[in-house]
């Protein structure tokens, strides 16, 4: 951000990211913040206004649609996770403009700073992050299946109409059957890269979490958790077969997040035949002997749905309602990609 920046903010929260960014543009530039909320609008209008920041604009409104009265945007920043690129943000963008967004992709959410390169958007930096996801017109398909009959344990899947609920948690109530993979790894490791990994090559990916006291009781292998709160892991459901990520059975579930992570043997728990088992641990020495990729050099493309793409053998694309993202390691040897 930089002095006489017009700078929109979808997300409005207490108005304190609002008020820095005023600070930071200064009285030449101006600052928008817009939420779905109303009562969140007012609280954000009355803290801003108390702290001496009353010139920021605070809209009530869905910020899918962006705001068009104040745009076009040297920035338009977002506070909510996106499952999609809205093209109201590509068309109140300036030129020479920045995006940046916490967005959907491969199984994970990723901070993504764009700026325009022709009729594409091209990322700038990613890195990992975890915000609510944005409400309204353009939220996010559902994904969520409820597993059982108490509250807590859900299925993330790209397809939750065609899943049983009955029939899956029957599946997860089977005896497991766990097998190494034969690679060590860190958690962060797993999540920046082996998830994506997984995600970009296997059309049935899914998530499995279980959330609240009760969590440690449940199904869900540790491969991320917290004792008491949450447990989740990400893996692959075929209906009458699933297999997940995890962390050796001996391992416990920490009491809180961990502080210094350790290395770990990367651990398949399989329900049903044995084929989901074998493929995961296919995946994970695949991702291991291609150098790990992660992040880190990743780059995301983001061109409009209509907009004709053929890609090369070292690209994932991933199809979206109104963008098309394209996926790939430039700097990295041809065997990271494929």
């Amino acid at each position: 951000l930089e002095p006489g920046h017009r700078v929109l903010e979808l997300g409005a929260g207490t108005g304190y990211n609002a008020a820095l960014m005023a600070h930071l543009v200064g009285d030449s530039g101006a600052v928008t913040t817009i939420d779905l909320d109303e009562d969140v609008v007012d609280g954000a209008r009355a803290h801003l206004a108390s702290a001496g920041f009353d010139r920021v604009r605070v809209a009530l409104g869905d910020g899918a649609l962006g705001y068009p009265a104040a745009a076009p945007f040297d920035r338009i920043i977002l506070t909510v996770g996106a499952w999609d690129i809205s093209p109201a943000w590509r068309e109140q963008l300036r030129r020479d403009g920045r995006l940046v967004l916490p967005l959907a992709v491969a199984g994970t959410q990723k901070s993504v700073a764009f700026a325009h390169a022709g009729d594409e958007l091209v990322s700038l930096s990613i890195s990992e992050c975890l915000f609510m996801s944005l409400r309204g017109a353009f939220a996010a398909p559902p994904s969520r299946v409820a597993l059982g009959d108490g509250p807590g344990l859900h299925l993330y899947v790209r397809d939750p109409a065609g899943v049983d609920p009955v029939a899956a948690h029957a599946l997860l109530k089977a005896t497991p059957a766990d097998h190494s993979s034969g690679v060590h790894a860190i958690g962060r490791e797993v999540y920046t890269g082996l998830v994506p990994w997984m995600a970009l090559r296997e059309s049935e990916f899914c998530w499995l979490e279980a959330t609240g006291a009760a969590a440690d009781a449940t199904a869900v292998p540790y491969l991320y958790g917290v004792v008491g709160k949450y447990r989740s892991a990400p893996g692959v459901f075929e209906g009458t077969s699933a297999a997940f990520l995890m962390r050796p059975a001996s391992d416990s579930c920490p009491s809180e997040p961990e502080r210094e992570p350790k290395p770990f043997e990367l651990y398949v728990r399989g329900f049903g035949s044995g084929a989901l088992e074998d493929r995961l641990r296919r995946h994970a020495r695949a991702w291991d002997a291609a150098g790990r990729p992660t992040s880190s050099g990743l780059r995301i493309r983001a061109l409009p749905i209509d907009a004709t793409y053929t890609p090369n053998a070292a690209e994932h694309v991933v199809e979206k309602r109104w963008t098309r993202l394209v996926l790939d390691w430039p700097h990295a040897t041809d065997d990271t990609v494929k």
